[in-house]
């Protein structure tokens, strides 16, 4: 029984690793795989990717599992991987889906080149 018990113990512990999850007034709220969930201003939100809120109450979210969002020149921006500021102020987020950006002489060079678009409102966790 007690071996039982250490099993189940373990196999929920590991899931929860692949899982992104927060909990909010005793209830679970998990993102899909490669997203975010996080509590904003006592709401659960999930997004495909990575998210961020604002002073606002808005939650901004990546539209790609694994992705990335940053807050440039006034609006959210996203990418399918890592996200930095370019020197002029401009997002520039990796092409490339988990990819990652560097600074390099003062440029951002990205995995797959560099994009940014426009980041999604996040919804509410189901």
């Amino acid at each position: 029984m007690r071996a039982a018990r250490f099993a189940l113990i373990a196999l929920l512990w590991a899931s929860s690793i692949f899982a992104n999850c927060v909990n909010l007034n005793g209830r679970s709220y998990c993102a899909p795989p490669g997203g975010q969930a996080l509590v904003h201003q006592g709401q659960a939100y999930c997004g495909v990717g990575a998210c961020r809120g604002d002073a606002f109450g808005n939650v901004f979210c990546s539209p790609y599992p694994g992705g990335d969002v940053i807050f440039a020149k006034g609006s959210f921006y996203a990418g399918r991987g890592l996200c930095l500021l370019a020197g002029d102020g401009s997002a520039q987020c990796s092409a490339q889906p988990g990819g990652n950006c560097a600074l390099a002489n003062g440029n951002v060079v990205c995995d797959g080149g560099n994009m940014a678009e426009p980041a999604v409102r996040a919804g509410f966790c189901q």
